[in-house]
């Protein structure tokens, strides 16, 4: 025999279940947050204010190091401009102590160049032949001796130089006439030997189109071979014209021709470009 079955009452579930709780308040947070920023996106900023404090102290820093580094960028550039305002005053200084010893060189020079030249000294010309040496000049003082009670004496007897000596009164038979050598005239005196001066020996060594270029050469050249070439001075040459200006360095004087080639050979190995020449030009 079948039992007939017997109805179980059926539990319903419970709906406020933790679970359920809980995501549903994160649902509300969720939307809430959406909300928020649609509507109202400002108050997301207020919400975070950590992030902008901190965007904020970096931006004032980075300022903070630009404006140290502009700050040390102007000392440089006042420290630059002191040293160019030191190197001018200095080249200005170099060049005028050049120009006065290149003036007074000069001076030197045309001494020696006048001393170097010969004079010509008892030379004979068909305007003045020469007198012989034994040639005695007529006094022409005006101071006459006097006696003593002031009267003037009477002037001695005028004796004629080189004049032919008067006929002796004595006649003898046993001296003869002996005949005059000929007088010494102007043509067994030859033309008078002048030599020519030796012009002082130089090297150019660079070119520029302005001076103050050729004295910029001048200090740097004498400041790296002052060994070399710290007993020399400097002048200049000009080669060129208004339009096209070049002006040429030539230091000196050196002694020989053959120092002045071995001088050039060791400026030459130091790459340094120079020809022997005169030693001419203005101080520099």
């Amino acid at each position: 025999m079948i039992k007939p079955a017997i109805d179980k009452p059926v539990r319903r579930k419970a709906v406020l279940t933790p679970y359920a709780v809980l995501w549903s308040m994160l649902g509300t947070l969720g939307l809430g947050y959406l909300g928020v920023a649609i509507f109202e996106p400002q108050w997301l900023g207020d919400l975070t204010p950590s992030h902008a404090d901190s965007q904020r102290a970096a931006t004032e820093a980075a300022v903070t190091q630009l404006t140290a580094d502009v700050a040390n960028l102007k000392s440089s550039v006042a420290n630059i401009q002191t040293d160019v305002v030191g190197v001018k005053s200095e080249i200005a200084a170099q060049a005028q102590q050049t120009q006065m010893l290149g003036t007074q060189l000069t001076a030197l020079d045309d001494k020696v160049r006048l001393a170097q030249t010969p004079v010509a000294s008892n030379t004979a010309t068909p305007e003045n032949p020469a007198q012989p040496a034994n040639a005695v000049v007529a006094s022409t003082d005006t101071d006459l001796p006097s006696d003593a009670d002031g009267a003037e004496q009477p002037l001695p007897a005028t004796k004629i130089i080189n004049a032919k000596p008067e006929k002796s009164q004595i006649i003898t038979g046993s001296v003869e006439k002996r005949h005059a050598k000929p007088k010494a005239s102007a043509a067994n005196f030859g033309a008078p030997e002048v030599k020519p001066v030796r012009k002082p020996i130089g090297i150019e060594l660079a070119s520029a189109a302005s001076l103050n270029g050729l004295r910029l050469n001048w200090l740097q050249l004498s400041t790296e071979h002052g060994n070399r070439l710290k007993r020399l001075k400097a002048r200049y040459t000009s080669n060129g014209n208004p339009a096209n200006p070049n002006f040429n360095l030539i230091v000196g004087p050196v002694r020989t021709k053959a120092e002045a080639i071995k001088l050039c050979r060791d400026l030459q190995a130091e790459a340094v470009s120079c020809r022997v020449g005169d030693f001419t030009g203005n101080a520099l």
